[in-house]
Formats: C-alpha cells, structure tokens, sequence
C-alpha cells in the first residue's frame, strides 16, 4: 500500500471521535433520561441555555421575572469582567513604567538618541523620535501650532507634512502616531516632542488614554533636564 493509499483509507475511516460528534436530538435526549443529575453536577450549562417561555401572547410574569434576572446578572458579568480587564492594562502600563523608569535611572548618556533607544526597548513602538520644536520647519510648526497651545497627548493619523518631519519615511502613511508635548519653562519653540509611532492604523487611537504618555512626556523632560514650571516643587 503506497503513502497516498493509506492517507485516503485515514481520511475515510470512522474513528470512535467522529462517531461521537454525529450527535442528534434524540441520542442527547437518550441521555438526559440516563443520566437525570447532569444539571445538578452541571448547574453552570444553565447560565448559557436561553430556556423557552410560554407561547405567545401569553406572558408568565415569574417566567419574564427570571428573564429579566438573568439578563441583568449577564450585563453586570460583562461590566465585571471589562473592569478586570482595565485593571490588569493599567497593572501591565505600571509595569512598564517602572522599567523605563529604571532604564533612565542606569543610563550614563542622557540624550535625545539613548532616550529613543531606551523607548523602544520598553515600549511597543515601531519607531520614536525626540524632536525639539525650535528644529521643526516653520510649515510643520503652522500645523503642530493649535496642538502646541493645548498640548494634551495627540493620538491617531498625524498630516502628511508633520508625519513626514517628525518620522521620515519610518512611518507609513497608513500608520498611527502618539504625539507628547514635553512640559518645559519658556515659550512654545522651548520645548520637545516625543513621537511615537505605529504602523498599525488603530495602534494609537484617540479613544485611548492620555494619562500614562503625559507620564512619559514627563519623565522625558526630567532625563533631559529641561527645565519646567513644577521644577521649585
């Protein structure tokens, strides 16, 4: 028997795990009757099981109670269960941080390139750049210039003209950015942005918070020693 006999023959023969998947109405049926103990061993399958009401337009009022019980056990599960899932993202930016933190900490080389390098290493970034807004182009500051007013961390598609000036061609059009505006004393040209970005379209979106990038615009600017308005504190 060659290889691609038995590969045909290994296809077609019924095994005891393909029998048992052909399940039918009946057959399950068969089973409940042996086996009248299942939802007391099983009682969670209940939470999963939409069971009937009574024909329509008949309404049993402790029928619709239940419903309606049910139904709002199942809404705050899924609210439970999305406030799980913010605490364990907040604990996993908590530990990032903390190494960046770290990293800053042992580095010897306190510029503007060991910072980058140092965002990278930590972060899930395609590409960084710390750029000081006195190097920008005057067209590229025109377009920065509402944002530079009302700095709070930009997240999403940046203009060509800023994408360009900030990543080069490091940056697909297609991708996303994250822009942080490096709190510092003295006008706007003073101070630096630190520019994130994704080639992901949906990598940085402006749903997402801006709490913990503020974070890294603000480590940023003590690494460099920029001077800024809370230095006295």
């Amino acid at each position: 028997m060659n290889e691609n006999t038995a590969l045909e023959l290994a296809d077609t023969d019924a095994t005891p795990e393909s029998e048992g998947k052909d399940l039918t109405a009946e057959s399950v049926l068969d089973y409940l009757r042996d086996h009248p103990e299942l939802f007391l061993d099983h009682p969670e399958v209940l939470d999963s099981i939409e069971l009937p009401g009574p024909p329509q337009p008949i309404v049993s009022l402790h029928h619709w109670q239940l419903r309606r019980w049910r139904h709002r056990a199942m809404r705050q599960q899924s609210a439970l269960d999305q406030l799980h899932q913010v605490a364990a993202d907040n604990a996993e930016a908590d530990r990032l941080l903390h190494r960046f933190c770290q990293r800053l900490l042992g580095a010897t080389d306190r510029s503007s390139a060991t910072l980058e390098r140092l965002i990278g290493e930590t972060f899930e970034v395609d590409v960084c750049r710390v750029v000081p807004v006195s190097e920008l182009d005057g067209n590229t500051r025109g377009h920065l210039a509402g944002w530079l007013d009302n700095p709070l961390p930009h997240r999403g598609r940046l203009q060509d003209t800023v994408r360009e000036a900030l990543f080069g061609d490091q940056l697909p059009q297609t991708g996303s950015a994250a822009l942080i505006s490096v709190p510092a004393q003295g006008d706007i040209a003073s101070r630096h942005i630190v520019a994130l970005g994704r080639r992901l379209p949906d990598g940085f979106n402006p749903a997402q918070g801006t709490h913990f990038l503020e974070q890294i615009g603000e480590l940023t600017g003590a690494f460099l020693g920029l001077p800024t308005d809370n230095a006295e504190r």
